[in-house]
C-alpha cells in the first residue's frame, strides 16, 4: 500500500512541475503537428483475494487483478482529425506505462501509425479499438470483441460506411480485415504452471462486414447488422495431450504452419489441426459473433437496443441448434440535465453452448453432434485471452483468476444482469454507477458443485477543475460480493493531465 501511495505522489509532483513549466513559457503554446500528450498516475488499494472486478475490467488490459497496484503512464497521439481539411490524413500513437504489481513492469500499451484517404483507413501496430455497438462507460463489454484486454498488434484495413449504388444512402456497408500477432507468448511461458498448456508466436486474423439501413438526416431510426470473426493460428503449442495423437500419457509440442496456405486457410475458414484426427474441423481457434443494433436519434436524445450472438467454430455459425446464448441490451442518452444523462441495461446468457452432447461421426453413429462448445477455450491454444485477460466479456472469468495458473477458462457458463447510470451535475463533475449480478456454473467438463453467485459494484466520480486546465482526477469505490471471486473491496484514484502540443 505504501508503494502505491508513493507512486501516485511521485506522479503528482512530476505533472505539477510540467504544468508550471508550460504556464511559465506560454499559454497553450502550439507546435506544428497538433499532438496531444497525456500523463497520468493511478493507484488501487483493496482487500480480499483480488482487486474488485470493475477496477480491472474493460480497461484495455492496463490493470491488475491483484490487491494493490499502480502505474504511471504517458500517451502521445496525433489524431487524424488534424488533417480534416486534406484528402490524406495521418496519425500515430505511443502509449507506455510503468506499473507496479501488474503482470509486467514496463508496458507498451499502444504503438501505432495510421493513414486515411476518403473512406479507406489503414493502421499498423497495436491500437485500442472501440466497441461497435456498446459504450465503454456503460456496457459490461461485448461477448466476442470487448475492451478488456491489451490491444493486439495488427496490420488492419478499414473501409468506412459507404452507400450501395442506387439506394440514395439508405443502405450502407462497412468492413475491415487484419492480420497480427499476440505478444504474450513469453508471459504465458513464465506464468503457466509446469507441464500445462501455453503457446508462443501465435498469429491473429480478424474480419468483419456490417450493413446499415437508414438515413438519420431524414428518418430517426437506423438498423445495423453484422458478422465479425477472428482466428488464432500459427506459432507453437506446448505441453499438449490428445488421444488422437496417441500421447494421452505424455506431453507433446505442436508447431503450427505459418506459410501462405495457413494465412489463406484462416481467411476462408479451412484447413485442420494436428489433433482433429479423421474428422477435420478448421485450422486454429475460430470464433466470432453476429451483432444487431436499432438506434433512435432525435436531437439530443438517443436510444439504442443491441443484440450479440457469440459462436465458436462452426457449430453456432448457423441456427442449427437454435438461439439460446446471447447478449441483449439497451442504452439511452438524454439531453443535458443535472441528474442522469446515460443509462444501460444488459442481460447475458452463455449456458447452452450448442447443448451438452458432443460426438464425432462413427460407423454406428453417422450423425455428428456439435455441442459443448466450451466458449473462449481451445484444445491447442490458451483461448480467447491476451496476457491472461479475456478478449471478450469480463463476466466469463479470465485465466488470471486461476490460482492453479492454468491458461484456461474455468467459468464460461453464466447468466448476468448489468445496470449502469451516468450523470454530469455540473461542467466540472461527472459520475457513473455500475451494478452487475451474475450466476456461474463453471464449464460442461468441470461444473461447479453448486451454482456460484457473484455481484460487482462501482461508484466513480471524475472532477475537471476549471481553474486547472487539462487536469482531472477520478476516484472510485468498488465492492465484489459472492462465492466466485470472493468478497473484495477497494478504492482507486487516478490523476491525469493533458497537454495540447
Amino acid at each position: 500500500m505504501k508503494h502505491q501511495i508513493l507512486l501516485l505522489l511521485a506522479f503528482s509532483s512530476l505533472t505539477v512541475s510540467a504544468q508550471a513549466e508550460t504556464d511559465s513559457t506560454a499559454t497553450h503554446r502550439r507546435l506544428p503537428g497538433g499532438m496531444t500528450l497525456t500523463v497520468e498516475g493511478s493507484a488501487t488499494l483493496s482487500s480480499g483475494d483480488f482487486s474488485p472486478l470493475w477496477f480491472s475490467a474493460n480497461r484495455y488490459g492496463l490493470a491488475s487483478v491483484r490487491n494493490n497496484s499502480g502505474y504511471q503512464r504517458a500517451t502521445l497521439t496525433r489524431s487524424l482529425q488534424n488533417d480534416s481539411a486534406h484528402s490524406w490524413k495521418f496519425g500515430f500513437g505511443a502509449d507506455v506505462a510503468i506499473a507496479e504489481n501488474h503482470e509486467r513492469t514496463v508496458i507498451i500499451q499502444q504503438a501505432y501509425a495510421e493513414a486515411s484517404w476518403k473512406q479507406i483507413h489503414f493502421t499498423i501496430g497495436s491500437k485500442a479499438q472501440e466497441m461497435e455497438t456498446q459504450s465503454a462507460d456503460l456496457s459490461s463489454g461485448a461477448l466476442a470483441f470487448g475492451i478488456n484486454a491489451r490491444p493486439i498488434p495488427q496490420i488492419r484495413l478499414d473501409v468506412d460506411w459507404f452507400a450501395i449504388p442506387g439506394t440514395n444512402g439508405w443502405w450502407q456497408w462497412t468492413f475491415h480485415g487484419s492480420y497480427g500477432f499476440l505478444t504474450d507468448g513469453h508471459w504465458q511461458e513464465q506464468w503457466a504452471a509446469p507441464d500445462t498448456r501455453y503457446t508462443r508466436h501465435t498469429l491473429y486474423h480478424e474480419k468483419a462486414l456490417y450493413w446499415k439501413i437508414g438515413r438519420t438526416d431524414l428518418f430517426p431510426l437506423s438498423y445495423e447488422i453484422g458478422l465479425r470473426m477472428a482466428s488464432q493460428f500459427g506459432g507453437t503449442s506446448y505441453n499438449i495431450t490428445s488421444t488422437r495423437l496417441g500421447n494421452e500419457n505424455q506431453l507433446t509440442d505442436i508447431k503450427h504452419p505459418t506459410n501462405l496456405r495457413a494465412f489463406w486457410d484462416v481467411l476462408t475458414c479451412q484447413g485442420s489441426d494436428a489433433t482433429d484426427g479423421s474428422d477435420p474441423n478448421t485450422s486454429g481457434n475460430h470464433l466470432g459473433s453476429y451483432i444487431m443494433a436499432l438506434t433512435y436519434h432525435a436531437g439530443p436524445w438517443q436510444a439504442r437496443a443491441y443484440w450479440e450472438r457469440f459462436f465458436e467454430d462452426q457449430s453456432m455459425l448457423t441456427v442449427q441448434y437454435g438461439i439460446r446464448d446471447m447478449l441483449i441490451g439497451g442504452e439511452v442518452r438524454t439531453p443535458h440535465n443535472p441528474f442522469v444523462d446515460g443509462a444501460c441495461l444488459e442481460f447475458i446468457t452463455t449456458t447452452n453452448q450448442s447443448g451438452a452432447v458432443y460426438h464425432d461421426r462413427t460407423d454406428r453413429l453417422p450423425d455428428k453432434m456439435n455441442g459443448r462448445d466450451n466458449y473462449y477455450n481451445h484444445q491447442l491454444f490458451p483461448g480467447w485471452q491476451h496476457y491472461g485477460f479475456t478478449l471478450g466479456n469480463p463476466f466469463i472469468t479470465s485465466p488470471l483468476y486461476n490460482q492453479n495458473h492454468t491458461l484456461t477458462f474455468l467459468n464460461n457458463r453464466i447468466k448476468a444482469w448489468h445496470i449502469a447510470l451516468t450523470g454530469q451535475p455540473t461542467s466540472a463533475w461527472r459520475w457513473r454507477i455500475l451494478a452487475s449480478f451474475t450466476r456461474n456454473w463453471g464449464t460442461y467438463a468441470h461444473p461447479y458443485a453448486d451454482r456460484l453467485s457473484q455481484q460487482y459494484f462501482l461508484a466513480e466520480s471524475t472532477y475537471h477543475p476549471r481553474w486547472l486546465q487539462g487536469w482531472s482526477a477520478t476516484g472510485g469505490l468498488a465492492i465484489d460480493h459472492g462465492s466466485l471471486t470472493g468478497n473484495n473491496t477497494g478504492v482507486q484514484i487516478t490523476i491525469r493531465k493533458t497537454f495540447e502540443l
